[in-house]
C-alpha cells in the first residue's frame, strides 16, 4: 500500500507508540534518519524508541551522545509492549535486509510502516511512503518535521545533515538536487557546521582502517578494458589487520577515481564463506538491475546484494560476467 506524503503525515499524527528500525549494518543515512525521526516523533508528543538488529558503527556514535541507538546485537531486549507499537522501517523497504529484526520484531508489531528513498524491489504489502527522488531518507525526515510542525534542535539537525552528507557522498551523487541543498541550508540555519560533520564522517581514521585499506587495495584488479574494478575483503584480511567491516566504508569509491573505470565492485566476506557484493557506478551503467536480480537493491549508481554461497574462484567470474553484460554494446 503506497502512501502519499500527506497520508504519511496524517498516519504519524494518528498513532502514538512507535519503534524505529533500519537495515542491517546501519550506515550514515540509516542512523541520521532514525535519530531525526525519533526527535520528530517525541517532539510531536509520541512515544518512540530505536531498536536495530545490528549495533551502530563506532564512528557514528558521536551523533548519538544520549545513547538512543539500541540494538539486539548488544543485548537490548525486545519491548514487552511490542504488539502495541507501530514499527517504522526507515532507509530500506526490504525485510530481508533487517537481519534478526525480521524474525523477532517485524512480525510482532501492531503494524509496519516504511519510509524510504530506494525503489523497492517488490510490491510492498504494508503501508509505505517511498520517495525515490529524495537524495536520502534523512531528507524525507526533515520534510516530515516541517509538516508535523516539530522544531529541530541541534542534535537532530546534525543527525539529519550527516545522513544527507553520507548518502550524497558530500553532495556529489546524481540524486543530489536543488531540494537537497535547500534542506541542507535550512539545517545550517539551525546551527549545523558542515566542516564538523565532514570531519566526523570522513577525516578520522584508525590505524586498523589504514592497514585494512592497504590489504584491500592490494587485491584491486581491472577487467573489461579497465572499465570494471574489483576489490575483495576476506575475514583473514580483517583479522590480520584488526579491522572491522565498518572500517571498509568508502573503500569501494577509490577505484572510481580512475578515468577508465565505470563500475567498482567490492566483495566483502560477511561471515565465513559468505560474501556480500557492493557496486558503484559513474552512471553509465545501472548497477541496481544486477542487485535486484540477486535479491538486493539500491540506486542506479550504488547498490548491493548477498552473493550466492560459492568459492571466490567461482563467484568472481560469475559476477564479472554479469557486470560485463550491463555495458552498452558497441
Amino acid at each position: 500500500m503506497n502512501l502519499t506524503f500527506d497520508q504519511l503525515v496524517a498516519y504519524l499524527r494518528t498513532h502514538d507508540n512507535y519503534l524505529i528500525l533500519s537495515h542491517a549494518e546501519p550506515d550514515g543515512d540509516a542512523v541520521g534518519s532514525e535519530l531525526g525521526l525519533l526527535f520528530v516523533l517525541r517532539g510531536a508528543g509520541k512515544q518512540a524508541t530505536i531498536l536495530n538488529a545490528d549495533a551502530c558503527p563506532v564512528k557514528l556514535r558521536v551523533f548519538d551522545p544520549e545513547g538512543h541507538l539500541h540494538s539486539l546485537e548488544e543485548g537490548y531486549p525486545v519491548p514487552d509492549d511490542l504488539g502495541q507499537k507501530t514499527l517504522i522501517l526507515v532507509d530500506t523497504a526490504d525485510f530481508q535486509h533487517t537481519r534478526r529484526a525480521r524474525e523477532v520484531l517485524l512480525p510482532f508489531g501492531r503494524e509496519v510502516v516504511i519510509i524510504d528513498h530506494h525503489t523497492p524491489p517488490i510490491q510492498l504489502a504494508c503501508p509505505a511512503y517511498i520517495d525515490d527522488t529524495a537524495a536520502a531518507s534523512s531528507q524525507i525526515v526533515f520534510e516530515l518535521a516541517r509538516a508535523l510542525g516539530c522544531p529541530l534542535d541541534l542534535k537532530a539537525a546534525n543527525a539529519l545533515f550527516m545522513g544527507i552528507v553520507f548518502d550524497t557522498g558530500s553532495f556529489i551523487y546524481p540524486k543530489t538536487t536543488a531540494a537537497t541543498f535547500g534542506v541542507a541550508a535550512r539545517l545550517m540555519e539551525l546551527g549545523v557546521k558542515p566542516k564538523e560533520i565532514h570531519s566526523m564522517l570522513w577525516e578520522t581514521i584508525e590505524p586498523s582502517r589504514m592497514r585494512l585499506l592497504a590489504r584491500v587495495q592490494s587485491s584491486l584488479r581491472l577487467f573489461h578494458g579497465d572499465r570494471t574494478a574489483l576489490q575483495t575483503m576476506t575475514r583473514e584480511m580483517m583479522e590480520s589487520t584488526g579491522g572491522t567491516p565498518e572500517d571498509s566504508e568508502n573503500f569501494i569509491n577509490y577505484p572510481l577515481k580512475c578515468s577508465t573505470v565505470l563500475v567498482s565492485m567490492f566483495l566483502k566476506e560477511a561471515r565465513p564463506g559468505f560474501f556480500r557484493c557492493s557496486l558503484r557506478s559513474k552512471g553509465t551503467v545501472d548497477v541496481s538491475t544486477l542487485a535486484l536480480a540477486h535479491g538486493g537493491g539500491g540506486h542506479r549508481t550504488a547498490a548491493g546484494f548477498p552473493c550466492p554461497p560459492l568459492p571466490l574462484a567461482e563467484l568472481e567470474p560469475l559476477l564479472l560476467q554479469s557486470v560485463f553484460e550491463l555495458y552498452p554494446k558497441d
